[in-house]
């Protein structure tokens, strides 16, 4: 098969992930896959990078006055490719958005024998178009409830994105459950030589939070961190990634560090090859969420990177991942309002060895056996070939 995958984000940054591993697994069973993808930087220009059978096009990227100006720019290049790509099938993700819906509908009109599959892996309408200016909302709900009836097939990443297909009208046998994988790519050193190889040492207590942004939930986590330090003192906090935040933020977060100095530590991004020995190193992993619909519907990559490293994880989960930690048993769940529970939940995740061997356990039947790139990939194989064979 011939397959154009259509993304919005830069490279190496949200769904571009998702993207990434399905086509990259498609690709390595001898299917010719091309991803479309914004600059990481600036730039004008259009550079392919080629893996086996995958191409990379990495589309040029400006920003003037506002980011939707790189967005516009690029659903006309998006709708090029469309046009004129060799193809069988046009996967389009984050498909709401203007330089996925455009080129799509002009894909559905100007050569209907492409099949076209439609993607949900993040909640737009009711979720991150709040976010968004009136037109653009306006225009992004539209495409998100409209966009539907040209789809031959469809796919997401949780339950609840799954009923959004359905709202939309789509029949239940188009919707497809496609959820989002671990990426690490290195074997899990162990904890003794992933602590030498940083600096750590052996006999400390540590808990990590991976990511680059945080929300409210930011707050529940060291609130959280609070009350598991009430039993375990001098627990060590790490945080993986840029850390985005605002100044405001940053104000509130300071009074943590000063009340628990030294043992909060923003370790900031590291290059991939390095993220298992920060996970590896720790005693349990945090994934804070807020009760809201985008956390809800999501299903964050960092996540099945949890559930793969052996690490205990720890979560105020809604939504997607605690339906999955509760069903599957692979982690330690709290209410999503309840700092204290999540503390708690820390601390019986460090100190209850028997009750977390049983959910690590847990944690890898799943990724053996349901949360893996290469299985998922043989399952999106099939829904293609039913929607060829349709």
């Amino acid at each position: 098969m011939k397959i154009l995958y259509l993304n919005h984000n830069p490279e190496c940054y949200g769904t571009y992930f998702r993207c990434y591993h399905l086509a990259r697994h498609l690709a390595e069973r001898g299917h010719d896959v091309t991803l479309l993808c914004a600059s990481r930087e600036p730039t004008l220009s259009v550079r392919d990078r080629k893996e086996g059978s995958l191409i990379i096009r990495i589309l040029p990227r400006v920003n003037i006055a506002t980011y939707h100006t790189g967005h516009t720019l690029r659903m006309f290049l998006n709708a090029k490719e469309c046009l004129t790509a060799d193809m069988d099938i046009l996967h389009a993700f984050a498909f709401p958005l203007h330089p996925i819906s455009f080129p799509t509908f002009l894909t559905s009109i100007a050569r209907p024998k492409v099949k076209i599959v439609l993607d949900h892996d993040d909640m737009w309408k009711g979720g991150f178009t709040l976010h968004h200016p009136a037109p653009v909302r306006a225009l992004y709900d539209f495409t998100e409830d409209r966009l539907p009836a040209v789809a031959d097939m469809a796919t997401a990443a949780s339950e609840i994105l799954m009923r959004k297909f359905r709202d939309a009208g789509l029949p239940e046998e188009k919707i497809h459950y496609i959820p989002n994988c671990p990426t690490l790519a290195a074997d899990m050193p162990e904890k003794a030589e992933a602590r030498a190889s940083l600096g750590l040492s052996p006999d400390d207590k540590i808990v990590l939070s991976m990511g680059h942004t945080y929300t409210e939930s930011l707050f529940a986590l060291l609130d959280a961190y609070a009350e598991a330090r009430k039993t375990i003192p001098n627990l060590k906090l790490l945080f993986l990634g840029k850390l985005h935040i605002s100044d405001e933020f940053k104000t509130r977060m300071r009074a943590y560090e000063e009340r628990f100095a030294p043992d909060i530590v923003t370790i900031g991004e590291k290059p991939p090859a390095e993220v298992p020995a920060y996970l590896a190193a720790s005693d349990a992993l945090l994934l804070p969420m807020d009760d809201d619909p985008i956390e809800k519907a999501r299903f964050p990559i960092r996540f099945g990177d949890y559930l793969a490293s052996g690490v205990p994880v720890v979560s105020n989960a809604v939504g997607e991942i605690k339906r999955i930690m509760e069903s599957r048993d692979c982690g330690y769940t709290a209410p999503v309002d309840d700092a204290a529970a999540f503390g708690r939940a820390v601390v019986t995740a460090l100190t209850d060895a028997t009750e977390r061997d049983r959910k690590r356990e847990n944690a890898r039947r799943l990724i053996a056996e349901e949360l893996n790139w290469p299985a998922v990939a043989a399952r999106l194989e099939a829904i293609y070939e039913q929607t060829l064979a349709g």
